[in-house]
């Protein structure tokens, strides 16, 4: 009998302890749960061959994630401007419009983590030739963030975009960019 009045002392204290801990995480990861409306800038690098054919440029962006019925997983509508220059005459403007699934991972952190994936379709312009044309994309990528009081949130964020045009006869690579940039969120 005392083995058994012991043993359930020793459960309840384990479980005041832990649930603590539980509540605490609760309020900090709230915001995530909630509706967000953001906008990034920063570095955009292009990759592979493309990276001899045009300079890294600043790009800059906006967002809105909208909850789903799992608690851990949101849907998010991006954009952003990218304009990228080069030595020679041509300047190419890039204006990604995509969707995506974004996962939080969830972590016993103060900084919170997410993992994203989406498609969608990029406008791409080459000057001087004053080519133009949606091309299909796919993104990737990650964010860590944390809470600067109820309403926002600042968060650091890196973006691997695939801009597929190897489909047309005459293209000899996908255009391959990594976005990483700051990001301030609202939480509606």
């Amino acid at each position: 009998m005392k083995k058994i009045i012991l043993f359930n002392l020793i459960l309840i204290s384990v479980l005041l302890v832990f649930s603590g801990d539980l509540l605490a995480r609760k309020k900090s990861t709230d915001y995530f749960f909630r509706p967000q409306v953001g906008i990034w800038f920063g570095p955009v690098t292009p990759m592979f061959e493309l990276a001899d054919q045009v300079d890294t440029s600043l790009g800059a962006g906006g967002y809105f994630r909208y909850n789903t019925f799992i608690q851990s997983l949101k849907i998010g509508f991006d954009s952003s401007y990218q304009s990228h220059s080069s030595d020679s005459t041509s300047e190419v403007t890039i204006v990604p419009v995509y969707g995506s699934l974004v996962y939080w991972l969830p972590l016993n952190f103060p900084i919170n983590f997410q993992l994203k994936a989406g498609t969608g379709a990029c406008w791409v312009e080459i000057k001087p030739d004053s080519v133009s044309q949606w091309d299909p994309m796919f993104t990737f990528g990650g964010e860590m963030s944390f809470p600067a009081g109820n309403r926002f949130n600042i968060g650091l964020r890196i973006d691997y975009h695939v801009i597929y045009e190897k489909y047309m006869d005459n293209a000899k690579y996908n255009g391959n960019f990594i976005n990483a940039g700051l990001t301030l969120y609202l939480n509606l």
